[in-house]
């Protein structure tokens, strides 16, 4: 690897830590059904959603960019006691288009009555014009948001 750069992002939840955890990284397909207009579609290829090694492949439809594709993710490291999960990304636009590199983590830690979720982002660009990974933070953001509204509305 060339040079590895990172970008993070953080949001506030009212919802409970453990059930945006259990909905995010041991049920996943239910993001596809709690936030269809962000992700239509989320697979399970290999393994168990909450396995190391097991391979996912979600489609997304990023209205920011105007981006309707798909990102196939390997789960590198699964922590439930800490509920933090890495991924590393290996095929789709994000992966084709602009990064050599692509990984990330996603942190849900308890706070007050209700969560704090973090995404960070390791990532190495094809070339200088790649954009940074931020609007796909602020994406991953805005969809743990819908999950909490939905959440907090059952």
């Amino acid at each position: 690897m060339d040079h590895l750069d990172w970008v993070e992002g953080e949001t506030k939840l009212k919802c409970d830590a453990e059930k945006f955890f259990e909905v995010w990284s041991r049920k996943s397909y239910l993001v596809s059904q709690l936030c269809p207009h962000r992700y239509p579609k989320i697979e399970l290829h290999e393994g168990d959603w909450d396995k190391v090694g097991s391979v996912h492949t979600w489609t997304y439809v990023c209205n920011e960019v105007g981006e309707h594709s798909f990102v196939k993710i390997r789960v590198d490291e699964f922590d439930g006691e800490n509920r933090c999960v890495n991924y590393s990304y290996e095929d789709g636009a994000v992966i084709k288009n602009h990064y050599k590199t692509l990984k990330s983590k996603i942190q849900v830690t308890p706070q007050d009555e209700g969560c704090i979720v973090k995404w960070h982002f390791d990532y190495e660009k094809m070339n200088k014009n790649a954009p940074d990974p931020n609007l796909y933070i602020d994406f991953l953001l805005g969809t743990a948001k819908d999950i909490d509204a939905c959440l907090c509305s059952a």
